[in-house]
C-alpha cells in the first residue's frame, strides 16, 4: 500500500480483521466442518452400536407449564454507575399470573462495579424460581443449574465470612448487595435452600431446565470418528454432534452429573460446588442440595423434525423421564419458535431489562448535571 496516502484507523482495523478471518478463522472452521460433516453417518452409526439413543414413544403431556428466566445490565453514566436485574415468570396457566422480580443498586464508580450485575441476576433468578416452584406447576428454567451454582459460587465468595473481612478484597462494593445475599443463601428459608433442597435430595418438584450452551462433551470425546480432531479447543459439544445424528423424537441415555463433569468446588458431588458461608448451622440444608445435585441427569432430545437438540436438566428422583420428555415435545409445537413456548415467552419479558437502564442514567443526566459533569457519552441538557 502507498504510504504516501492516509487511511483511517478503521480501515486499517478491519484489514487485520479481514487478514484474520482469511488466514486463520476460515481454514480452521472449514477444516472442522470437514471432520465433522463427513462423518455425520459414521457419528449416527457409532452412537447407535453403543446404545446412547433411544426413541420416545410416549405420551405429549399438553400441560401447564411457568418459564423463568433472568436477565441484567450496567451502565456508568460520568461517575454514577446503575446495575439492575429481573428475574420473570411466564405463565401459560390460570392459576399462575406472569411475574417480575426487579432489583437495582447504585453508586460512585469503581472499578469493580461491574460484578454487582451478576451477583443480582442470581439473586432474581433464584427469587423467580421459588415463586415458580411454590406454584405446584411444572416449570422450564432457561439455563443450566450447574452454571446457577457457579455464579452463586463467585457471588459467596465475594461476601464477607464475618463483619470485617471479605475473601475478595477487590469486590468493594458488596455492602450494595448484603440483604440480597441473605435472601438468598445466609437462611434455612433462604431461595437456594428452598429450590434444590429437601429431605433425601428431592429439591423441587416438577423442574427442569433446559440450558442453551452446549458445553459438556461427554459422547464427543469417546467417539472414534472424532479421534482425529486433537485440539482440545476444537472438539465439538455434545449438542453439536447430537444436533447432526438425532432423529425426531430420538434422545440419549440420560447422564449424571458426576459422569458429565470432571470437578466440583468444595463438593464431594462433581459438577456441583457448595457456596461457603460461615455458617455452620446450615451444614444440613447443604448436603441435601448435594443429594439434590447427585440427583441430576442430563438427557438430550430432539422433540421434532424442526426442532434443534434440546440439552435437558432433571432430577431423576422427583421427575420421570417420559414425563419430562412429553412436556417438552408439547411446548414446542410451534414450528417458527426454536424453544419450549414458556422460555421464549420469559425471554420476551426479561429483554425488557436492556431499555429501562436509560432511565436510570440519560433520563437524569439534565436533572442533576453536577452528578453527571464528567457524562460524555451522550448530550447533556
Amino acid at each position: 500500500m502507498d504510504s504516501n496516502h492516509s487511511v483511517p484507523v478503521t480501515s486499517l482495523f478491519f484489514e487485520e480483521v479481514q487478514l484474520d478471518l482469511e488466514n486463520n478463522f476460515h481454514p480452521r472452521m472449514e477444516k472442522l466442518h470437514q471432520e465433522i460433516s463427513d462423518k455425520v453417518e459414521q457419528i449416527r452409526e457409532e452412537i447407535i452400536a453403543k446404545e446412547w439413543v433411544k426413541s420416545f414413544d410416549g405420551e405429549i403431556l399438553d400441560v401447564p407449564v411457568l418459564g423463568a428466566d433472568a436477565s441484567t445490565v450496567s451502565r456508568d453514566y460520568g461517575e454514577i454507575s446503575t446495575a439492575l436485574a429481573v428475574g420473570v415468570v411466564s405463565s401459560t396457566c390460570e392459576e399462575v399470573k406472569p411475574k417480575y422480580f426487579f432489583q437495582s443498586v447504585y453508586g460512585t464508580s469503581s472499578e469493580t462495579f461491574n460484578k454487582v450485575a451478576s451477583y443480582l441476576r442470581v439473586a432474581q433468578e433464584l427469587a423467580a424460581l421459588r415463586y415458580t416452584c411454590d406454584s405446584g406447576q411444572w416449570v422450564m428454567y432457561d439455563g443450566s443449574f450447574t452454571s446457577l451454582n457457579w455464579d452463586l459460587c463467585k457471588f459467596a465468595a465475594a461476601m464477607p465470612k464475618d463483619d470485617t473481612t471479605v475473601e475478595d478484597p477487590d469486590f468493594i462494593e458488596w455492602e450494595l448487595v448484603q440483604d440480597i445475599y441473605e435472601r438468598c443463601l445466609l437462611n434455612k428459608d433462604s431461595d437456594w435452600f428452598s429450590v434444590f433442597g429437601g429431605r433425601g435430595g428431592t429439591g423441587a418438584e416438577k423442574l427442569i431446565s433446559i440450558s442453551k450452551k452446549g458445553i459438556s462433551k461427554f459422547y464427543s470425546r469417546q467417539l472414534k470418528a472424532l479421534a482425529g480432531i486433537t485440539t482440545t479447543a476444537f472438539i465439538p459439544s455434545d449438542k453439536l454432534i447430537l444436533g447432526l445424528v438425532l432423529k425426531a423424537r430420538e434422545y440419549t441415555k440420560p447422564v449424571t452429573y458426576e459422569q458429565v463433569f470432571e470437578s466440583s468446588h468444595g463438593s464431594k458431588v462433581q459438577g456441583y460446588g457448595k457456596p461457603h458461608t460461615a455458617n455452620k448451622s446450615l451444614e444440613t440444608q447443604h448436603q441435601q442440595v448435594e443429594l439434590t445435585f447427585k440427583n441430576m441427569q442430563i438427557v438430550n432430545f430432539r422433540p421434532w423434525p424442526w426442532s434443534s437438540v434440546m440439552t435437558i436438566h432433571y432430577n431423576k428422583h422427583v421427575c420421570e423421564l417420559d414425563k419430562v420428555l412429553g412436556i417438552v415435545q408439547a411446548q414446542t409445537k410451534t414450528r417458527s419458535i426454536m424453544e419450549p413456548m414458556p422460555l421464549y415467552l420469559a425471554d420476551l419479558l426479561s429483554k425488557q431489562a436492556t431499555s429501562v437502564i436509560s432511565l436510570y442514567g440519560e433520563v437524569n443526566v439534565g436533572r442533576y448535571p453536577k452528578l453527571f459533569s464528567s457524562f460524555r457519552t451522550s448530550a447533556r441538557r
